[in-house]
């Protein structure tokens, strides 16, 4: 079948590159496609990493590579379902299964609204293979096809290529094949022809346009999106039609870096969808730093370049503690048009192990937490223990996790103060209080134990 691109395809191009030192988790660029029945939910590039993972059924847990047991892989990386987490928040698209925690992994029964029944079920391939591991332990390297497909059991994946471009009247030639082995693909249906014995379909457009081809047959699974640009003769490819400018989304951690990750290392990710238009091209990514809300320097309101014109849809960004960043990216299209969005601000928490911030009394006690901010907490019991922060911004924010204990702090800013009942159940790295706002310029944050039982402190985000 053969139309033009309509409004919710994602169509951007990809390749990887990383800024500053990285994390653990290193991010790879992938091409992620989830085939639903009758529709393609995604078929885009994606920059991913290995994170944790949450689904309405199974809770939040690891999904880096090295669930299994013993685990599948010795360290933490990409991973096939958590590519998917990251392709549905870009797109919007829903997806659930539950967690078994004897296999250490989920279970994706639903993607998109598709439920797996006796007939079809949602499973994954990495390079057409499919795999005999989960998707949390199935780790992803560099350029991985990953998909994600809703189908009966044994059907096999197929793939499109062909020229990007094509002139009005004249025959381009497609070619489909299938299977990790690139096999040929007879009788597929491919822009209103069918493949030949040897994969290859001839076709020929009268009319100018931007073509959305796949190629599809009952016992197999669609193919990939092949974008093609027909333009009358003398044109340049992809000039006579697309006029309009992609949109595009930026993925953050959230207000805070705090918000989903643990360490200063954070992944900033975007998607273009260029709606009827000719594809994504390539996209530059700028930063600048608008506050210092904790160290001795200045904010840095100049844009500095990360990426410039790349097919790159991700980077991963270090901050200094306390500091605010806000990011700028650019998406050009095939035609030479763009749009450009600018985010809102991501605070770097200052961490409690940052010396020179942080002035901690005697009575605190540092402990390990794999799920806190910088990977340890501070833990006072008894009345009395203090911890101060001098700050610069708007306001601040305490984080940090309610325990079951009687345990309360007292936060005072600036010789205004509150007591804080951190009794309860909270996810590490929640915003615990946030104080109310404050004048521009410097002040002091203290935080003291008041006793009835443990408290901890694991960060501080300043606001700008």
């Amino acid at each position: 079948m053969s139309d033009r691109i309509r409004p919710g395809t994602w169509v951007a191009l990809l390749a990887l590159a990383a800024f500053a030192p990285a994390a653990s988790a290193a991010p790879v660029s992938v091409n992620l496609r989830v085939e639903g029945s009758t529709t393609t939910l995604f078929d885009a590039p994606i920059t991913t990493d290995g994170h944790d993972v949450t689904t309405p059924s199974g809770g939040t847990h690891k999904c880096d590579g090295t669930n299994g047991f013993p685990p599948a892989n010795p360290s933490a990386g990409p991973s096939a379902t958590a590519a998917l987490d990251d392709g549905a928040r870009l797109a919007g698209f829903g997806f659930d299964g539950p967690y078994n925690d004897g296999f250490d992994d989920f279970f994706i029964t639903q993607i998109g609204g598709e439920q797996t029944n006796a007939a079809k079920f949602w499973g994954f391939f990495v390079n057409s293979t499919p795999p005999d591991i989960g998707g949390c332990q199935q780790r992803l390297t560099q350029g991985d096809e990953v998909l994600w497909a809703y189908a009966a059991f044994g059907a096999t994946p197929l793939k499109l290529s062909g020229p990007a471009s094509a002139t009005t009247g004249s025959p381009v030639t497609v070619r489909v094949t299938g299977g990790d082995k690139g096999t040929p693909e007879p009788g597929a249906s491919v822009g209103g022809a069918a493949s030949g014995v040897d994969g290859g379909a001839e076709l020929r457009f009268d009319e100018a346009g931007i073509y959305r081809l796949k190629a599809d047959r009952p016992d197999a699974i669609r193919s990939n999106t092949l974008v093609l640009c027909v333009d009358p003769p003398g044109a340049d490819p992809c000039s006579s039609t697309d006029k309009a400018a992609p949109t595009l989304r930026v993925s953050l951690p959230g207000r805070f870096a705090s918000d989903g990750g643990r360490s200063r290392t954070i992944l900033v990710s975007w998607l273009g969808d260029d709606q009827t238009g000719s594809g994504v091209a390539s996209y530059s990514a700028e930063v600048r730093k608008l506050a210092d809300g904790a160290g001795a320097s200045q904010a840095a309101p100049e844009w500095r370049t990360l990426l410039d014109k790349t097919p790159v849809t991700g980077v991963h960004f270090r901050g200094d503690a306390g500091d605010a960043y806000q990011f700028r990216v650019t998406a050009a299209d095939r035609a030479t048009n763009r749009s450009t969005v600018e985010t809102e601000p991501v605070v770097i928490p200052v961490d409690d192990r940052d010396r020179g911030l942080w002035r901690f009394s005697r009575g605190w006690k540092r402990m390990r937490s794999q799920a806190a901010w910088g990977g340890t907490v501070m833990r006072a019991r008894e009345t009395g223990p203090a911890a101060r922060l001098r700050f610069r911004g708007s306001a601040v924010a305490l984080i940090g996790r309610k325990l079951a204990s009687e345990g309360r702090l007292r936060a005072t800013v600036d010789g205004r103060s509150r007591v804080l009942r951190v009794r309860g159940r909270s996810a590490a790295r929640s915003v615990l209080w946030t104080s109310d706002r404050l004048p521009s310029g410097s002040h002091s944050l203290t935080i003291r134990s008041l006793g009835r039982g443990p408290v901890e402190v694991d960060a501080v985000a300043p606001v700008p």
